[in-house]
C-alpha cells in the first residue's frame, strides 16, 4: 500500500497535543523497562554494526548501506534541502515533491502506487525545515525493483508539463505539508535566530499558494536542490548491494548546497510567546568520537529519568524528554518539560540541578550501569530494525560518529568517570540555553 505522511502543518510556535505522542517524547526509563529488555538481550547481542559509506564525487550522492538479515528492507533518499530553502515561495519544495512523483515523465504514479500495493510495500513523503527525503518499505524479494524505480524517479527526473497539473492537485489537497517533528527546531531557531526573518514567516512551508506556482520554478528548484549532489541515499536491510552501488553512481548534477552554521551568544535566556506553555533548557554537543555518542544517550536517559521522578510525582506535567536533538543550526542535548497547567513559573533552577547532579556523577547506586546496559540493549535491538537503522544513519551523516561499528564498544567501555569527564564538557553554565514559551494570552 502506498503511504504518504500526512501531519499537522506547524503555526507559529506550534506545539503538538499531546506532547506526549510526539516521537522523541517518551516516559522515563524505569527499572523494570531495563529488565524487559535485559530479558531480550541473549538474541541480539550478535547484531552486526556494519555501514558501508561511499560518494563517487561531490556532484554525486552520498551512499550509505547498512545490511542486515531481516524481513522488511528501507530505501531512504533524502536531500539537504527543506521549507526554510523555499525562498519566497513558501511550500516549493513540497510541491516540488509533489512533482517528482506525479508530473515526471521517467514513470506513472498510477504504475507506482499499483506496484507498491502489489507488494504490501510504502513510500513515505516528509519535508522538514532543512531536509526533504522520501522513504521506501518493502519486503526483500520486492526491494530491489521498487528501489531502482524510485531512485530513478526522484534523482533522474524528466517534468512532463501535461502532468503538472496533478502535482498541483495533489498539494492543494495536502494540509499537512511541513513535518510535525520539526516543531521543537521551530522553536530554537525562531527564539535564537532573531535576525532570520525565513524562520518568521507563520506561513512558513505552507501550501496555501500551490495553485499559483509555475512550473519553471519548480523545474528549476529540482535541477538545481533537489538534485543529486545534495542527496543522501540509505539502503538498510536485505538488498542488492552491488546493484545499488551501479545504479546511485549513474546519477549526478545540481548545485551543491553549502549551508554555515550559525553562531549563538551562549548563555541565552529568553521567554516568549507560543501556543502552549514548555520550558527548554539545551546544551550545545559535538558528536566527534564514539565516545561522545555513547555519553550522549547515557546522559540523555539518566536525565530523563530524574524528570520524570521529580516532576512528574510533583505533579508538574506528565510528559519529558531529554534527548539529543541535531538540527542543522544546532546539535544539543536538551531537556523538555511541558507545563500541566498556564503557571508561568520559570522551572530553569530546578533543570539545572539535575544537570549539575548528573554531571557531577551525584547517582543513585548502580544507576549509571543500568543506564550503560540499557543503552546498549536498545541500540542492539534497535540495529535489527532497517526502518530504525535507517533514521539513524539519516541523523549520522552530518555526524559519522552517531552510529557506526564502534558504538557498542564505546557503549560498553563507558565509566562514570568518562561520563563525568564529557558532561563537564558539554553542560556549562556558560553555554546552556533555556527558553521559556508561554501562551500568548500570558505574553511576558
Amino acid at each position: 500500500m502506498a503511504i504518504f505522511s500526512s501531519k499537522p502543518a506547524s503555526t507559529l510556535f506550534p506545539l503538538p497535543a499531546p506532547y506526549g505522542v510526539m516521537r522523541f517524547t517518551r516516559l522515563a526509563l524505569s527499572f523494570s523497562a531495563s529488565v524487559a529488555l535485559l530479558l531480550l538481550a541473549p538474541s541480539v547481542l550478535a547484531a552486526p554494526f556494519e555501514v558501508e559509506t561511499s560518494r563517487a564525487s561531490p556532484n554525486h550522492p552520498l551512499l550509505v548501506l547498512a545490511p542486515r538479515e531481516a524481513k522488511r528492507s528501507t530505501l531512504t533518499i533524502v536531500f539537504n534541502v527543506g521549507a526554510a530553502d523555499d525562498g519566497m515561495v513558501n511550500g516549493l519544495t513540497r510541491i516540488s515533491q509533489h512533482a517528482l512523483l506525479h508530473a515526471n515523465g521517467r514513470g506513472s504514479y498510477e504504475s507506482l502506487s499499483t506496484a507498491l500495493y502489489g507488494a504490501a510495500a510504502s513510500l513515505e513523503m516528509h519535508t522538514g525545515l532543512h531536509e526533504s527525503r522520501f522513504t521506501l518499505t518493502a519486503s526483500p524479494e520486492d526491494f530491489d525493483a521498487l528501489a531502482r524505480t524510485l531512485l530513478t524517479t526522484v534523482l533522474s527526473p524528466k517534468l512532463d508539463p501535461r502532468r503538472y497539473e496533478a502535482a498541483l492537485e495533489r498539494a492543494d489537497n495536502d494540509s499537512q505539508p511541513l513535518d510535525p517533528e520539526v516543531w521543537l527546531e521551530l522553536l530554537l531557531v525562531r527564539a535564537m535566530l532573531e535576525e532570520e526573518t525565513r524562520y518568521k514567516d507563520p506561513n512558513l512551508g505552507s501550501l496555501s499558494d500551490a495553485q499559483g506556482m509555475p512550473l519553471n520554478a519548480v523545474r528549476e528548484h529540482i535541477s538545481k536542490m533537489l538534485a543529486p549532489c545534495n542527496a543522501t541515499v540509505i539502503a538498510t536491510g536485505r538488498f542488492d548491494a552491488k546493484a545499488l552501488r551501479k545504479r546511485v553512481s549513474g546519477f549526478s548534477g545540481g548545485t551543491v548546497l553549502e549551508r554555515k552554521r550559525p553562531t549563538f551568544k551562549l548563555p541565552y535566556k529568553r521567554r516568549t510567546p507560543a501556543s502552549r506553555e514548555v520550558q527548554v533548557l539545551a546544551y550545545p554537543i559535538r558528536i566527534q568520537t564514539p565516545r561522545d555518542a555513547a555519553a550522549a544517550r547515557v546522559l540523555a536517559t539518566l536525565l530523563e529519568e530524574r524528570l520524570f521522578q521529580r516532576f512528574r510525582n510533583a505533579g508538574v506535567g506528565y510528559s519529558f524528554a531529554s534527548e539529543p536533538v541535531f538540527t542543522a543550526s544546532l546539535d544539543a542535548l536538551a531537556l523538555i518539560l511541558p507545563a500541566a497547567e498556564r503557571s508561568g513559573i520559570d522551572l530553569g533552577p530546578f533543570l539545572r540541578e539535575e544537570v549539575r547532579a548528573v554531571s557531577e556523577g551525584q547517582l543513585e547506586p548502580g544507576a549509571f550501569e543500568r543506564h550503560q546496559k540499557a543503552n546498549l540493549i536498545r541500540l542492539r535491538l534497535a540495529d535489527r530494525e532497517p526502518l530504525e537503522v535507517a533514521e539513524a544513519l539519516r541523523t549520522a551523516r552530518e555526524r559519522p560518529a552517531w552510529y557506526n561499528p564502534e558504538l557498542p564498544a564505546a557503549l560498553e567501555s563507558l565509566t562514570p568517570e568518562a561520563l563525568r569527564d564529557v558532561a563537564s564538557t558539554w553542560l556549562r553554565e556558560e553555554s546552556s540555553i533555556q527558553l521559556h514559551f508561554l501562551t500568548v494570552t500570558e505574553g511576558r
